[in-house]
């Protein structure tokens, strides 16, 4: 199975430092987070990535290419630790950067139409939205094909809960009647006090072929955008989609605080960092 990672926004709540930096370059807990995702599709036995891009994306690209001045200057210099850490990040998976074409609407399915020619025909693919970070034991992506291989359904979608405050930030789920795990129709950010459920989509999907016939004929949904939502509503009404409950702790990080946070969360896990950066959140005068 190929995946798809999409980064084909502008990050404009990122900006200025986005202006010349991919957001998905920005370093959570030291490592890029682009680079994070990767490693867990790795970690799934998903090799084969394809990275739809929209802009620039050099700096993307130079990161996960070999750079033999970089890695003969940290051999000379007996930085051993350091040079096989830059070797593997060239080393992890079979990338290839597709342009979005600015023919196709902006929005967060159009990614989808600009790889599908990179795509194996006939075969399901993994797509996921380059802004967050999901930090758990068995990875996301191991989650999701596990769910999809027992079930083979026509779309799965990963989904955590949120409390009844924030249902009006995502888009909420409906599940068909007497149904814990099949989708009847997502809505997306709905009123306060009107969400179908506290579940909630969260960037993880695995498709079949099928999601090109109803991309093929959707029309760009709120604000003149393609919503990957509104193709997965419609796929919902015309075949299974079930929704996977994913363990881990879901990170936010699409705009510079929500990206300090998870910044903080992941940096807490990383066992050489763990005392000081205790000791100093604990020193702060709050």
């Amino acid at each position: 199975m190929k995946a798809i990672i999409t980064i084909a926004g502008y990050g404009t709540r990122f900006l200025p430092a986005s202006k010349a930096v991919p957001k998905e370059m920005i370093p959570i807990a030291g490592v890029p987070l682009i680079q994070h995702h990767v490693e867990e599709l790795v970690a799934a036995g998903i090799t084969e990535v394809i990275v739809v891009v929209r802009g620039a994306a050099e700096a993307v690209q130079h990161h996960f290419a070999p750079t033999p001045d970089l890695e003969r200057h940290l051999e000379a210099a007996g930085k051993l630790d350091l040079l096989q850490a830059v070797r593997r990040i060239s080393r992890l998976a079979d990338i290839i950067f597709v342009r979005q074409p600015e023919s196709l609407p902006y929005g967060n399915a159009s990614p989808a139409l600009a790889a599908r020619p990179w795509l194996t025909p006939g075969e399901p693919f993994y797509y996921m939205f380059g802004d967050d970070i999901i930090l758990a034991d068995v990875p996301v992506p191991k989650q999701m094909l596990d769910a999809f291989h027992a079930h083979r359904p026509a779309a799965a979608v990963a989904s955590q809960t949120v409390p009844d405050e924030e249902t009006h930030l995502y888009g909420c789920i409906a599940f068909k009647p007497g149904s814990k795990s099949e989708m009847a129709r997502i809505v997306e950010k709905p009123a306060p006090g009107t969400a179908p459920s506290n579940w909630v989509q969260i960037g993880h999907f695995i498709f079949t072929p099928e999601l090109f016939d109803v991309l093929d004929t959707l029309e760009p949904g709120k604000g003149g955008e393609l919503w990957l939502a509104d193709a997965v509503d419609r796929l919902a009404a015309r075949s299974s989609v079930i929704v996977q409950p994913i363990e881990g702790k879901w990170l936010p990080a699409g705009d510079p605080l929500r990206h300090l946070k998870a910044c903080i969360e992941a940096a807490l896990r990383r066992e050489e960092w763990q005392e000081d950066l205790v000791a100093y959140l604990r020193s702060l005068e709050l």
